[in-house]
């Protein structure tokens, strides 16, 4: 079970960690995204924030997350492959997101 628990460990060393607080690029070279907590700003009216599979607005859309200010999002069901990179847009009410991901090497 240590084994299992140091291996995960490891592996967070290697991922990068980034609050996103305007849509943006996150990364150009694909990668696997392991964790995204939504920060929503308003209590009444719904959050969204798509997760873009490439470097530009207009890329294919990936995840698609909506959250309540009561309840920030955290997503489930990771780790998810992202082959040319990764795009975050904000929409309605998003302070901002928590991305992890690891990029991909050779």
């Amino acid at each position: 079970m240590f084994d299992c628990m140091k291996a995960c460990l490891d592996l967070s060393k290697l991922c990068a960690t980034e609050y996103v607080t305007s849509s943006r690029m996150v990364t150009t070279k694909p990668c696997w995204i392991f964790d995204i907590v939504i920060s929503p700003t308003d209590a009444d009216n719904k959050s969204i924030a798509y997760m873009r599979n490439g470097e530009i607005a207009t890329s294919d859309i990936l995840m698609n997350f909506s959250a309540r200010y009561s309840h920030p999002l955290q997503a489930a069901c990771l780790p998810m492959y992202f082959n040319k990179g990764l795009y975050v847009e904000l929409n309605t009410n998003v302070v901002g997101v928590t991305v992890q991901y690891l990029i991909e090497t050779d």
